[in-house]
């Protein structure tokens, strides 16, 4: 007889989902009277707030950052690393090493298909569940399972596709072998399903809170621009700068209100028109204030979509990887930190930062001895004295810096926030101008449509430029202080170096959110080459190790992670191990 405290154990805790073999972690959701618990819209809610439960899981968590950062050009082991992490930032992947588990996103996959499977079932019996929040519902399911198979095919390529739930056990394990669906097809796929989310989506919940840490409208906008510029049609450039815009919009609206409502007092400010998080509001004195918000406090304006975390539920894996409370005390690095060039002091040549006034650099890194620990996420507050239009550089322990490290680590984790969406744009836009080829000397309107949509770029990557370069001892830039690095002139600067400039800020604005290996990967597909990948990446190995990766990485099957051995074997042949990665004794020696 199966029995209602298995799905309450399952769902509402976020247990893991254990099959006999782990393989997509897909057991059935057995023991359970499933005619006795889909009766009410409050059923459905529960079984939607366990897929969040399971996205904000520490597998979940931990494989966003290693994913999308460890293996770029921000990020080498630290203390006490184990082999796994060696492994990874060495560019020596295994197909034994256990960061290649997946299980923990297919994990919210199957919760989320549970989702969208019962909930027409329970609309039928309960009266009072209606259909605007039978859509919402799900939106927010099919917005998690895109997002988690975003996460899978940006790292591994091609993957099992699901979409159907595991809801009984009648055909045994071997049901649940599903092959891999190509990358392109998985894609389409996803775009397709946000597309008709974004329809039924919440534009916002009753709270700021939940409207940044559930799925509403403007979250789907974004992952939506995200997802355009990775396919790169030629419609999906205008798609993506569709709906940064429709974000836009719904940031004004909320600007004008809290403008209204503050005045002076408001910490935001429109940069180049985009409303964002001042660093420094008028008339302060000191600097950091767009990261106290956006990291310190949470849920900020600029939130499209994060992770929550408390003292209940704390985010474990920045205490363990990033900047814990016990190296600080210890003036240590953790687990892994930021590739040693970066903590070099700002200059024009710099690795990351090229202005020394820019107060990102003093909020991301942290000094300790020769090596910079990751204080991104780490501090709950930060305050540094404006003097003359600079800030104290990151190694300083005088007065005038002051940097509150959480007692306990309750970061939230931020998947989509608004100076992205503006970046994404950009991006859209110099795309666009890329594809323009003038005819000729005279073709003069051509020429000046391209210089159109490089200023339009330009002017959204300098707005989240100018938001945090602090110029004087009570305001923030709102020029073009950027021009004065890239000496920027559009009648001169060719397409590829506005791009350029767009991928440097990109690296600046999301040092260490889990992004920089995303960039590089989308930036050699677009070329149809490793040569740039190889580049940056080989910055931080040995001379000993760098032909090596350079020989590696010149295979595109490379770039992404191996499918972990022991699921590739118990697939029984279903499953195909990426050809970039070879199942053989030296592996079973290395395991």
């Amino acid at each position: 007889m199966k029995n209602i405290k298995s799905l309450i154990t399952i769902v509402l805790l976020g247990g893991a989902l254990t099959s006999c073999n782990d393989f997509l972690n897909l057991e059935p959701l057995n023991d359970i009277v499933l005619e006795n618990f889909w009766t009410d819209k409050s059923d459905v809610e529960s079984v939607l707030l366990g897929a969040y439960s399971a996205l904000q899981s520490e597998d979940c968590i931990m494989r966003m950052s290693i994913w999308g950062e460890m293996r770029s050009d921000n990020i080498v082991e630290g203390n006490n690393a184990p082999d796994a992490i060696r492994q990874i930032c060495s560019e020596n992947l295994l197909i034994t090493n256990a960061y290649c588990k997946y299980n923990s996103f297919y994990d919210v996959i199957n919760r989320a298909n549970t989702v969208l499977h019962f909930a027409p079932i329970v609309a039928e019996k309960d009266p009072n569940y209606v259909l605007d929040e039978q859509l919402a519902h799900q939106s927010e399911a099919i917005a998690l399972r895109c997002l988690s198979y975003w996460y899978l095919i940006r790292s591994f390529r091609d993957v099992p596709y699901v979409t159907e739930p595991s809801i009984d056990d009648e055909g045994g394990y071997m049901k649940f072998y599903v092959p891999q669906s190509p990358f392109e097809t998985v894609l389409d796929s996803i775009i397709s399903d946000l597309e008709y989310a974004k329809k039924g989506a919440m534009n916002k919940y009753a709270t700021d809170e939940e409207s940044r840490t559930r799925i509403t409208k403007p979250a789907i906008c974004a992952m939506l621009a995200d997802m355009y510029l990775w396919r790169g049609r030629a419609d999906d450039w205008q798609k993506c700068i569709d709906v940064c815009e429709e974000v836009t919009a719904y940031k004004m609206q909320e600007y004008n209100k809290l403008k209204s409502k503050q005045g002076k007092n408001c910490e935001l400010a429109l940069f180049n028109g985009y409303p964002l998080i001042s660093d420094a509001p008028g008339g302060a004195l000191s600097a950091g204030n767009s990261y106290n918000e956006i990291f310190g406090n949470k849920c900020s304006f600029e939130s499209l979509f994060e992770l929550p975390f408390d003292y209940n539920v704390q985010n474990n894996f920045v205490n363990n990887y990033y900047q814990s409370q016990d190296n600080e005390q210890q003036k240590s690095v953790g687990t892994i930190k930021a590739y040693e060039p970066i903590g070099n002091a700002p200059s024009t040549t710099h690795d990351v930062f090229n202005q020394s006034n820019d107060v990102r650099y003093y909020t991301s890194i942290k000094q300790r001895s020769t090596s910079f620990a990751i204080s991104k996420y780490g501090y709950s507050t930060v305050s540094l004295t404006i003097n003359g239009g600079k800030v104290e550089p990151s190694s300083a322990t005088s007065y005038g810096s002051f940097r509150s490290k959480r007692s306990s680590d309750q970061a939230n984790w931020i998947i989509y926030r608004y100076s992205e969406v503006l970046l994404f744009e950009a991006e859209a836009y110099i795309m666009m101008a890329k594809g323009m080829k003038p005819a000729g000397a005279d073709s003069l309107a051509t020429v000046g449509e391209q210089n159109a949509l490089k200023d339009k770029a330009f002017k959204l990557i300098d707005a989240v430029n100018a938001r945090s370069v602090v110029l004087d001892n009570d305001q923030v830039s709102n020029t073009n202080d950027l021009a004065k690095v890239t000496n920027y002139k559009v009648n001169e600067t060719a397409v590829s170096k506005v791009e350029e400039i767009l991928f440097q800020e990109r690296r600046r604005e999301l040092l260490f959110e889990g992004k920089r290996w995303y960039d590089l990967v989308r930036m050699a597909r677009r070329a149809g080459n490793q040569k740039e990948l190889i580049t940056f990446i080989k910055k931080k190995h040995t001379a000993a190790n760098s032909s090596k990766v350079d020989i590696q990485l010149k295979n595109p099957y490379a770039m992404y992670f191996p499918m972990y051995r022991d699921e590739v074997r118990n697939s029984k042949g279903v499953l195909k191990q990426n050809p970039a990665y070879k199942d053989d004794e030296k592996t079973e020696q290395a395991h």
